[in-house]
């Protein structure tokens, strides 16, 4: 018995270290392997909408509600999905909304390389402001998931990494009651609220998270919530500062984007 406890001790070693090494890349409030914006400021009642995945032609019709209720958003586009709907693209910027780096091909960056990583947000950075006459300052890692190799790219190239407090889940099959009820549940003051205005893999629409948005924008105001650029969210007293309150938890939002 004693001789297997070596053994036992370094399974248990080897699995501590397995849970520490997901947490620091998956989970969407680690701070462990850089400074990551999760949440925005809670003093102002205000949240932020950010979409991810697009632009795609749904972004159109999202671009419309929000026209339709004169609020602004951020969204964090693909490359690839730019080069598609450059035009689109241009409109998110003419429209005053922030957009953000989200990848130029949507990988996960865990299984890539340095080289690649950095290739992927320098390309989208450049096809970026080619279409939308932007260059972002803000990024989000798909899926969240974040590595040193992600981090010192980013840094180099000025970029600010911001995840989500809430997720709609709206990737999933669901219906627009069903998207607004999760979001408006668990939405508070400060909140960076997670939807999809694509599909990084073009084969689903975003039709029910269109319909599910000027519910959500109700719902929001009837809990005595603003939306709000999220520049305004972000500043000295933001989330950039917060510490990680998520230390010990792996929080539901992982592999949403």
């Amino acid at each position: 018995m004693l001789a297997a406890l070596p053994i036992i001790a370094g399974a248990a070693l080897s699995a501590t270290g397995a849970a520490s090494a997901y947490y620091a890349t998956y989970a969407v409030r680690s701070q462990w392997l850089g400074p990551t914006i999760w949440r925005g400021r809670a003093d102002t009642a205000s949240v932020a909408l950010t979409f991810d995945d697009g632009p795609s032609e749904d972004t159109e019709r999202v671009l419309d509600v929000l026209a339709a209720h004169g609020l602004h958003a951020t969204f964090f586009m693909v490359g690839r999905q730019v080069e598609r709907f450059p035009q689109t693209a241009r409109r998110v910027a003419d429209g005053g909304h922030e957009i953000g780096n989200h990848s130029y091909s949507h990988p996960i960056y865990l299984y890539r390389g340095a080289r690649e990583t950095r290739r992927q947000l320098e390309r989208a950075q450049a096809v970026i402001a080619d279409a939308a006459g932007v260059r972002p300052r803000l990024a989000r890692p798909p899926c969240g998931v974040r590595t040193p190799a992600y981090f010192r790219a980013a840094r180099e190239l000025g970029l600010q990494t911001v995840q989500w407090t809430l997720a709609a889940f709206d990737w999933k099959k669901r219906t627009a009651q069903r998207i607004a009820h999760d979001v408006l549940r668990r939405a508070e003051a400060g909140s960076i609220i997670l939807l999809h205005d694509g599909d990084s893999e073009n084969r689903s629409d975003r039709g029910a998270t269109v319909a599910a948005l000027p519910l959500i924008v109700e719902g929001l105001k009837e809990k005595g919530l603003r939306v709000a650029p999220l520049s305004q969210l972000l500043d000295d007293q933001s989330a950039a500062k917060a510490s990680d309150e998520g230390t010990n938890l792996v929080t539901r939002e992982q592999n949403d984007a």
